[in-house]
């Protein structure tokens, strides 16, 4: 829908120039005057006291032919002055003015433009559209953009149709102001609104912008927005630019959910063969490795799993659109191998042609904890706890290592820290433990430990507040932050849940065993 209302003031000369009708043009002197009313533009050869003047006219000057130092623009100036016309505009210009003429620019307080412009009657005909009929000039700004979107098919070729359209850079952002595509800038996350919106401060300082949200899913909340940064001088812009964004951000849109299908279908063919290759297809082992072979992965020499797992405030969507930047992320920190999505994190492996020594585990687990560290920096309510696994060769060795990765995720996220990795060599007496843990045996033990809480009648708002509560390490306060109670209700909760499973939760090893049942009702919940 066009603004056809989107400037109910006149422009100044300042706003005039902020739309970029002028295209290269600079400002030399008679600054103080770019607040006055532009009421049209007028294409002279000269420009003297018989020249017809009104308020607000702006003159353009074809300066081509002046010599260097001419009093042609001093004339000129005192031409417009006297008019109460808005100012001067020296085109094409051998030369830059001197600095007389700059002198009496400033004196007068009458604005002088330098401006290079290849067809002046175009460039003045642009202006005076603007200036005179600025629905129609907004038609051919929608026009030009909709013809572009024809020949444009990614997120950031888009983005660049729509700077190069609107005059001003244009970014793809999420909720928290963090830039998804195009050029950086800081965004108020205030002014990320449920429809288009221009605001004084979208900007850090101050500055305005416009903002538009970018829906994905008809009905969803949105979750993009479409951001253009605009100077103080774009008011005349802002209507026209929110039009811009609106068409804009469906394309956006349409490119978002055909990348978020085609990241869809492609992690869940990567998840069906990770289950091939830990064993749970009935695939032979020869083609097992000839799928994972067109997929570009390996399991020859020497392979080092490890098993990522991520809970808190995301869901699988989070870990898919993530998944490229967690790679580029274990990569800057040593770790090169493939990276596979699942709906509660992500399993890898690396591959080495020689056995690594003994004390790689540790190196391996610094690694990649750093590269956990930077993914969820800033995000304290994300927990993400990894295992890695001892190395192994073969297919068999990568069933293995991944096997004691998982394991040692598990007992990672059992300690109770946000962030915490565990190599399957550190856990000592806990290893244990693990095979119970992955039994059927075990399943049944965590079903029949848990059934005192159905007969609550709301035993998955009590399942949710104790494992959360589990994962900020028994603090009361976080968890009622991260559930968004009160502290008195979780401790309500917390008194409730340890009544009705008999246990008592200042017991560190009561706690510990609570734990581990806690995370394997998460993973078998998760693969329902």
């Amino acid at each position: 829908m066009l603004h056809s209302s989107s400037r109910a003031r006149p422009l100044t000369l300042r706003q005039l120039l902020a739309a970029g009708v002028f295209g290269d043009c600079r400002v030399v002197s008679g600054g103080r005057g770019l607040d006055r009313v532009v009421t049209d533009v007028a294409v002279v050869e000269r420009c003297d006291m018989d020249t017809p003047m009104s308020a607000g006219l702006l003159i353009a000057l074809n300066a081509s032919s002046l010599a260097p130092n001419s009093y042609a623009l001093d004339i000129a100036l005192r031409a417009v002055r006297d008019g109460d016309g808005a100012g001067l505009v020296a085109l094409n210009a051998v030369a830059s003015p001197g600095l007389a003429t700059r002198r009496l620019a400033d004196r007068f307080e009458t604005v002088l433009i330098e401006a290079a412009a290849p067809d002046v009657l175009a460039m003045a005909a642009a202006a005076r559209e603007l200036l005179l009929q600025p629905t129609v000039h907004q038609a051919a700004m929608v026009s030009r953009l909709l013809s572009g979107l024809i020949d444009v098919d990614t997120v950031p070729d888009t983005l660049a149709l729509v700077a190069d359209v609107i005059g001003r850079p244009c970014s793809l952002v999420e909720a928290t102001g963090a830039i998804i595509a195009g050029p950086d800038m800081f965004v108020e996350t205030g002014a990320l609104r449920h429809r288009p919106f221009s605001s004084p401060r979208v900007g850090g300082s101050g500055t305005p912008g416009m903002t538009c949200p970018v829906i994905v899913v008809p009905g969803e909340p949105a979750r993009f927005w479409l951001v253009c940064v605009l100077d103080e001088a774009d008011e005349a812009i802002m209507g026209t630019g929110l039009d811009m964004l609106g068409v804009a951000s469906w394309a956006v849109g349409a490119h978002l959910v055909r990348d978020r299908l085609v990241m869809e279908r492609d992690a869940r063919h990567r998840l069906a063969l990770l289950n091939e290759v830990v064993g749970g297809g009935e695939l032979p082992d020869e083609t097992v490795l000839a799928q994972m072979a067109t997929a570009g992965w390996s399991a020859a020499g020497w392979v080092t799993a490890f098993h990522v797992e991520v809970s808190g405030g995301v869901d699988a969507a989070w870990v898919l659109v993530n998944t490229d930047t967690f790679g580029e992320l274990l990569r800057s920190c040593g770790v090169d191998g493939p990276l596979i999505e699942r709906t509660d994190g992500w399993s890898s492996w690396v591959s080495s042609r020689a056995e690594p020594p003994v004390e790689d585990y540790r190196g391996m687990a610094r690694r990649l904890r750093d590269a956990i560290a930077q993914l969820v920096d800033g995000m304290a309510d994300v927990m993400v706890h990894a295992g890695v696994g001892r190395p192994s060769t073969g297919l068999p060795g990568l069933r293995a290592s991944l096997t004691d990765a998982r394991q040692a995720a598990t007992l990672a996220g059992a300690g109770g820290k946000r962030v915490a990795v565990r190599h399957i060599d550190e856990l000592g007496i806990q290893r244990i433990m693990l095979g119970w843990y992955g039994s059927a045996d075990f399943g049944r033990v965590v079903d029949a430990f848990l059934a005192p809480l159905e007969a609550t009648g709301v035993d998955e708002t009590l399942l949710r507040t104790l494992e959360v509560y589990l994962d900020c390490q028994s603090s009361a306060t976080n968890a009622a932050a991260m559930l968004g109670v009160h502290r008195n209700t979780v401790m309500k909760r917390i008194d409730r849940i340890s009544e009705a499973l008999h246990i008592n939760l200042n017991d560190p090893d009561q706690r510990l065993a609570l734990q581990l049942v806690m995370r394997k009702h998460r993973l078998d919940r998760s693969q329902q």
